[in-house]
């Protein structure tokens, strides 16, 4: 079965840390499967996984770390990038690298993709003890993409070396925000142009 997966290779920081990501995969795909389950359901609509509080209990002091480091939207330059957004023309903000910001997921956003990702978790393993592989089933094209799944494994400070569904390294977002020329082109009262 799990050859017929897509998957993330990653490269295993320490033992230690694999291990706490597995435990927190475990609980993760027993709540996916859960909810998988009952999607007929009306509770269902009810419940929001990522709002649970029991999922900050899984993670270690240096992946409540790496979440913390997140871009402030509450920031002065949270509200400069939001009037720059409203400023500039839906075709160039949502594909520009300018509005691609600096920092990691926030942990409610993390569990919100992968809750809401149209795709089944498989299995997380440990391959040698250098690799693992967090192997998923997408239900069909596109299906929100691996994004959110890099994010978990990297929160546990593994390197992620490559992924499948990309043929080769997992593709990141260029950060190309600007913060100074954001906040001229915010005070000229334009948006950004290329």
């Amino acid at each position: 079965m799990l050859e017929q997966c897509f998957y993330l290779r990653f490269t295993i920081g320490s033992q230690r840390r694999f291990d706490a990501l597995q435990r927190f995969f475990r609980a993760l795909k027993s709540e996916k499967d859960r909810i998988i389950a009952r999607a007929s359901d009306a509770e269902q609509d009810q419940y929001d996984p990522a709002n649970d509080p029991k999922w900050i209990d899984f993670l270690d002091d240096d992946a409540i770390e790496w979440f913390t480091n997140t871009f402030d939207f509450n920031s002065e330059e949270g509200k400069i990038y939001q009037q720059l957004w409203d400023l500039t023309a839906p075709e160039i903000r949502l594909t520009h690298p300018m509005f691609n910001l600096p920092g990691n997921w926030d942990l409610e956003s993390m569990l919100d993709s992968l809750f809401n990702g149209e795709y089944e978790f498989v299995d997380l393993l440990q391959d040698s003890e250098t690799d693992g592989t967090l192997y998923y089933d997408p239900w069909a094209g596109p299906f929100g993409g691996s994004e959110s799944m890099a994010a978990l494994i990297e929160s546990f400070g593994h390197t992620v070396i490559f992924d499948s569904w990309h043929e080769g390294p997992h593709c990141r977002q260029a950060v190309g925000w600007d913060y100074a020329l954001a906040k001229r082109l915010v005070a000229a009262g334009t948006g950004f142009v290329p």
